[in-house]
């Protein structure tokens, strides 16, 4: 009996080998430190108590300490839409299959909607070192493949994956929707496309890989239907685009007047908020969230140009796409707000460091940072000091 159970991790797929103890490792460290948080500061500051909209806040006992600890800023309104629906002009602008499936998890097996949002980002995150796994072994080997997953574990704002937030959902499904483009299996692919549309609006980018993919695909193929494949790269705008046409009927703001007038956030050239943000870093260079956006960004712009050299066009398309959506909003304050959250979806961004961290030392220094980065943001993050 001992050695059938011993034979178990030998039946798993190596790839599932490889990540089970990185994922299983995060989310207990993050219950770990969040529930040492919990225990400083078990009550929400009082100016942030009409943050719950309604809702109750969950401080006491143990779902306080492992779930209400959680319930921070957007996952207030996840939680809003799980339990009452799209019931403010607020909760409009928040895409819905991240909520609805923690919802019907939540009536599958009667856990309550944070519970629920707990178990749907813990299994995406999963889904997330798996899918990066195994696309990037397939293009550059077992070793960058590990240091990639590596990489994204200990990214400083790669904790989003396992609060309660939709980014980890949102990558499984846009990796997942590549992994089958390059498989040619287009069924599959369209609908993990479509569903990582109704998931997050950095979806969008997605569309530019696929497209890329189909282009090869229709040069090497002579299949009558082959151009049927093009349709494919339209589906992530489509499931944006269908959330977006159901809120009209509602009856609710356009999104960017919503999102302008209650989260203070603006429509700007790109340029005009990487020019903002040149001009007030320097009196910012202490700040941990200045900085981590400063070092993501930089890894941006140098993943759009390893990227198409070393992969396809296409994949340095998506990033430079996801670096202009990102660019395009911002707030007076902090031109770069949230980038460090958004460009999690820029998955390139990890391979290309899977491919840098390739001596011990690189890979000491980067883990050591990534640790207290991470640290650093989760405890403001958990504090309510910092939105992400």
């Amino acid at each position: 009996m001992r050695q059938r159970f011993g034979d178990i991790p030998k039946r798993l797929p190596e790839a599932l080998r490889f990540v089970l103890p990185i994922w299983l490792a995060a989310r207990l460290l993050t219950i770990l430190f969040a529930a040492w948080i919990w225990k400083l500061r078990p009550q929400p500051p009082q100016p942030m108590i009409t943050l719950y909209r309604g809702l109750e806040p969950i401080v006491e006992g143990w779902r306080g300490m492992f779930f209400g600890i959680w319930q921070r800023w957007d996952t207030i309104y996840y939680q809003t839409i799980i339990e009452q629906g799209y019931v403010t002009e607020k909760t409009s602008v928040y895409f819905p299959l991240y909520p609805l499936t923690a919802k019907f998890l939540s009536r599958l097996t009667g856990l309550g909607s944070l519970e629920s949002l707990f178990v749907v980002s813990t299994l995406a995150y999963l889904a997330v070192l798996w899918l990066l796994y195994v696309l990037t072994k397939e293009i550059f080997g077992t070793e960058i493949a590990r240091r990639a997953v590596a990489a994204l574990a200990i990214f400083p704002s790669s904790f989003f994956f396992l609060a309660l937030y939709p980014q980890g959902l949102g990558l499984a499904l846009t990796l997942l929707a590549v992994w089958l483009a390059r498989r040619r299996r287009w069924a599959g692919c369209a609908l993990a496309a479509l569903l990582s549309g109704l998931t997050h609006s950095t979806a969008l980018p997605l569309s530019l890989i696929l497209l890329a993919e189909a282009v090869v695909f229709i040069r090497k193929n002579n299949h009558p239907w082959r151009r049927v494949t093009l349709f494919v790269a339209g589906m992530p705008a489509l499931g944006i685009g269908l959330f977006w046409a159901w809120r009209i009927p509602q009856g609710f703001l356009p999104i960017s007047a919503i999102i302008s007038a209650d989260f203070n956030r603006y429509p700007a050239p790109p340029w005009t908020n990487l020019v903002n943000w040149i001009a007030m870093l320097p009196q910012h260079l202490l700040a941990p969230d200045w900085i981590i956006n400063s070092v993501a960004l930089v890894l941006t712009l140098a993943s759009i140009i390893w990227g198409g050299k070393k992969i396809s066009i296409g994949w340095a398309l998506y990033q430079a796409a996801l670096l202009i959506m990102v660019l395009s909003m911002g707030v007076k304050y902090d031109p770069l707000t949230s980038y460090n959250r958004y460009i999690l979806a820029g998955f390139p961004m990890f391979i290309m460091l899977g491919w840098w961290l390739n001596t011990p030392a690189k890979r000491m220094i980067s883990f050591g940072l990534g640790v207290f980065g991470q640290a650093m943001l989760l405890m403001l993050f958990l504090l309510w000091a910092w939105v992400g």
